[in-house]
């Protein structure tokens, strides 16, 4: 079995001699690598220690075993650095090579690290590993290695192929990451339990953004993709659980939908969807937008298979969107014009309230103007008559304390009046606050005229500056009456 190996493996190997590998496994927490010796290096002391040296302050631990005999076999690792020559020219020593050739001599090399710091020894048997990988494990996976620094930097040993995102960077062990790294965006998690149940999400932590890379021209670009592209589709869903490789969904729109993703979703499917919960989650009226797409989907896609799902959906998507906009403008505008009459009318009100008062102010004149009117004509008519005198006089006295009360019921009525006009307002605003923004409503009524009032402040001035008027008016024909009377009574008349 022959396996080409690139990087630090391929030098680590270099530095033992020739070899033929046997056996590779590489996962999230080890690589293994195991094979035959067909000669040493002639310099492997010098050339082994300098290569071991490369794995100190990595974070991993590396164990090589070399084997004459299956009973004959020795261990080294990088855990004494200060000892490795020693230790390497005691195993040679040990092991007694004589033969140039040695067709039983083997090795097996163990590289292990902590769950939480992924290292990357060989693209392609990493990318098998993964293949192999159950959906639902390698969400878990991945989400572990995020769960606590919110980011996560994985060393690369094999070839150099830095790439990196907001959450993860695969760097190449010889480099230093830079710690600029965003957090996992809680929002579009938040956004997606309101109106969904994802059955994984207290150990799927991760969102669609995690696996978006800039270029697709790198090793782990398609299965990153896929991740991204099942994500979204969860995203989307009203309902969605992973089961080992299977994923099951639930979406409720124009029709209901359900159903099981067993298989890889298609280069145009995966970047629709995925393009449809970036429209959603990112900008806009979420919930309005989830809503529109969850109605569009099923209408898009053949007997309940996600992978029929029409290019352009998003589109569709779009157009509905569009439309409900215009719908909600429309509606807006009514509901403006409909407070904007309430207003006109509480306006219209306001008028009516100091119509009022002038009408009891008129009647009150007339009144007066008839009685002494016909009190002087009389008069000149029987000035003898003192008991008539002295009757016009208290009756005059009455009409004036009758007035005068009258004055002040007007006043207490337009009190009245005034206040309940304050309160329709608020009545206003009350109404259609579950229609409209709170902000939205106060700008509508307290609109602002260029004198830089509000409607209600308008309105009650203007009624304040009529009643003053009227006021003013009723008490000078009062005084007058009253000055008349007094006329009366000492015969001026």
């Amino acid at each position: 079995m022959s396996l080409k190996m690139n990087g630090f493996i391929k030098q680590l190997l270099s530095a033992i001699g020739e070899t033929e590998t046997t056996s590779v496994s590489h996962n999230f927490i080890q690589f293994k690598i195991e094979g035959k010796i067909t000669s040493l290096n002639d310099n492997i002391i010098e050339k082994l220690y300098q290569t071991i040296l490369l794995t100190f302050e990595k974070g991993i631990t590396l164990e090589i075993e070399l084997r004459l005999e299956e009973s004959n076999s020795v261990r080294l690792s990088n855990g004494t650095p200060d000892t490795i020559k020693e230790k390497i020219q005691e195993i040679l020593e040990e092991l007694d090579l004589e033969e140039p050739i040695l067709p039983n001599f083997s090795f097996g090399i163990t590289i292990e690290w902590e769950n939480s710091n992924l290292n990357i020894f060989s693209w392609e048997e990493f990318h098998k590993h993964l293949n192999k990988t159950p959906l639902e494990t390698a969400f878990k996976q991945w989400s572990y290695l995020i769960a606590d620094n919110t980011y996560a930097t994985i060393r690369v040993w094999d070839e150099e192929n830095n790439i990196e995102n907001d959450f993860f960077s695969f760097i190449h062990y010889s480099q230093i990451s830079q710690d600029n790294k965003k957090a996992i965006d809680q929002t579009k998690i938040e956004n997606r339990d309101k109106v969904s149940h994802f059955v994984n999400a207290c150990d799927i932590i991760i969102v669609p953004d995690s696996f978006d890379f800039a270029s697709n021209n790198w090793p782990l670009a398609a299965y990153f993709n896929n991740l991204r592209n099942i994500l979204s589709l969860i995203f989307l869903s009203d309902y969605s659980r992973i089961i080992a490789n299977e994923v099951a969904y639930c979406i409720k729109g124009y029709k209901t939908v359900n159903g099981k993703l067993n298989e890889q979703l298609t280069t145009d499917v995966g970047n629709e969807l995925w393009s449809m919960y970036k429209w959603a989650y990112e900008r806009g009226s979420f919930i309005d937008k989830i809503g529109i797409l969850r109605n569009v989907i099923p209408i898009h896609m053949q007997k309940e298979n996600i992978n029929t799902l029409e290019s352009g959906t998003l589109l569709s998507a779009q157009s509905g969107y569009d439309l409900y906009l215009k719908d909600n403008v429309k509606q807006y505008i009514e509901i403006k014009n409909k407070i904007s009459d309430m207003l006109l009318s509480q306006s219209e009100k306001a008028g009516q309230i100091t119509k009022d008062m002038f009408n009891i102010l008129k009647t009150n004149l007339w009144t007066f103007l008839t009685f002494f009117t016909t009190t002087i004509v009389a008069k000149n008519f029987d000035k003898s008559n003192n008991d008539y005198h002295n009757t016009v006089i208290f009756a005059g006295i009455c009409l004036i304390f009758l007035s005068a009360f009258f004055l002040g019921f007007a006043l207490s009525e337009v009190n009245d009046e005034k206040e309940k006009l304050s309160k329709r307002y608020l009545e206003i605003e009350y109404r259609y606050k579950d229609l409209l923004n709170n902000q939205d409503i106060k700008k509508i009524i307290d609109f602002s005229s260029l004198e830089g009032s509000t409607p209600k402040e308008r309105e009650i001035e203007y009624i304040d500056r009529k009643v003053q008027k009227y006021k003013c008016l009723w008490i000078a024909c009062i005084v007058l009456l009253s000055i008349i009377l007094i006329c009366i009574g000492f015969d001026i008349f």
